[in-house]
């Protein structure tokens, strides 16, 4: 069970003209709700959200999965969509910032895994903020943020780091990384926690994978767990990325052969006369 961390912020009620009871409005600012029985030590955070090719998501759900990270909490927001999704289980799940950490000897992750972006950016805004507050009381000092950003350009250069400071800056040089180029912009929660580290006294590093797919990008999101994998001190093994990849061409064939049948109705032919895309965010 989850019980709602009290970090002022969190448990904030707006209350609205002409109404007296503030419970109604229980739920108009991000909350974070934690699990009992954990206990993390200095811990290095890790974001990850979807985006383009999903790069964000993909990084941060293998890194989840190949630590075996414990889930330990939960952000809801009313920013995020207004709906549950339905697990494999038939299980109800609120749309939010999942969690995990994983205890080491070479340091605690701590790792927030976005399920969809906000429809309001403020909201991407308070609920980062509430983020790097627990960080903080953690006793976190370092963030790495990562994402995706589209390219149409192929220079050879796969990953490109942004950093919260300069001394930060210098040592992403000297670990071979790329800076972005000035007037890069980085929307959403990933971008926004690099934004904030100076006002919480954190240092932050972001991966931005450039990209061009319109689906999954899995190759770019490999050339950003290089990358980060260095930076955290993790030696990684890529045969689970690897099957989510064919997981994915499988599904996309499916979706495929699905859509060719429909194609196939003379009642509904008139609808794809377009030349057919790709499913960019199915599963």
């Amino acid at each position: 069970s989850y019980i709602p961390l009290n970090l002022c912020y969190c448990f904030e009620r707006r209350m609205l003209p002409s109404r007296s009871d503030s419970a109604v409005y229980y739920f108009t600012k991000p909350k974070i709700w934690l699990k009992k029985g954990w206990s993390v030590k200095e811990p290095k955070l890790v974001i990850g959200y979807p985006g383009i090719g999903l790069i964000g998501e993909l990084v941060v759900r293998f890194l989840v999965r190949f630590t075996n990270a414990k889930k330990v909490g939960f952000i809801t927001s009313p920013f995020f969509s207004n709906q549950v999704v339905v697990d494999k289980y038939g299980n109800a799940k609120l749309v939010g910032v999942a969690l995990f950490i994983k205890n080491r000897d070479e340091g605690d992750l701590l790792f927030a895994l976005g399920q969809k972006h906000q429809e309001v950016m403020g909201g991407e805004l308070e609920t980062t903020e509430i983020l790097l507050k627990l960080f903080k009381k953690l006793g976190g000092k370092f963030v790495y943020s990562v994402g995706g950003h589209l390219s149409l350009e192929n220079n050879g250069v796969p990953v490109w780091g942004i950093a919260s400071e300069p001394d930060v800056a210098n040592m992403l040089k000297e670990k071979g990384i790329t800076l972005a180029p000035a007037g890069t912009p980085i929307v959403g929660g990933a971008g926004i926690a690099l934004g904030l580290c100076n006002f919480f006294g954190l240092k932050g590093i972001g991966l931005l994978g450039l990209t061009r797919s319109e689906k999954p990008d899995f190759a770019t999101s490999k050339a950003i767990l290089e990358k980060l994998s260095s930076l955290l001190n993790l030696s990684v093994e890529y045969s689970l990325l690897e099957a989510e990849e064919a997981k994915w061409n499988k599904m996309e064939e499916k979706y495929r052969e699905e859509l060719n049948k429909v194609k196939l109705d003379k009642a509904l032919s008139l609808l794809f006369k377009k030349e057919y895309k790709r499913p960019e965010y199915l599963g």
